[in-house]
């Protein structure tokens, strides 16, 4: 099963500068707890971005280009692949991470969005692509709390696909 999971705030705003506008602490530990021991597949962009491939999961770069990765991270070279790779393991939890290229590419054939909704106006240049929230089913809500460490007030919500 493939899954989107990314945080956004109220404009769907989801980067800058291939980074997160905001520290919320809580969405990091829910991203880390989703998908600590399963795929996760990024954009090139968004793979520059991390210092390290992240631990304890199988990190897949999705490019067209020639890439030169870490040993330990693996490439896909079109979203055939990544089917493909979804179709071997129809069971397992596939999490796509960003960008929004990416996401708007997986997407269509997607069975899971994660998102965190952000109740703030933060300042960036990459957003989430347009989702038709009709054709998904809201099957978790979870409002956050803010506290010292989450200055933001933010929700969980998952939903599937009708």
């Amino acid at each position: 099963m493939i899954a989107l999971i990314w945080a956004e705030d109220v404009n769907g705003l989801i980067g800058n500068q291939g980074q997160l506008p905001w520290h919320l602490p809580a969405d990091m530990h829910r991203f880390k707890t989703l998908t600590t021991g399963h795929d996760v597949v990024m954009g090139r962009k968004t793979f520059a971005g991390f210092k390290r491939p992240l631990p304890r999961r199988t990190n897949w770069v999705l490019s067209r280009q020639d890439l030169s990765l870490p040993e330990e991270v693996k490439q896909l070279h079109d979203l055939k692949a990544l089917q493909a790779l979804n179709a071997q393991h129809p069971d397992d939890l596939i999490f796509v991470i960003g960008g929004a290229v990416v996401f708007e590419a997986v997407l269509p054939f997607a069975d899971l969005l994660y998102r965190t909704r952000i109740a703030h106006t933060f300042t960036g240049d990459t957003w989430m692509p347009n989702i038709d929230y009709d054709q998904w089913q809201l099957v978790a809500h979870q409002d956050g709390v803010v506290d010292e460490k989450n200055s933001y007030p933010f929700a969980f919500d998952d939903f599937k696909r009708r």
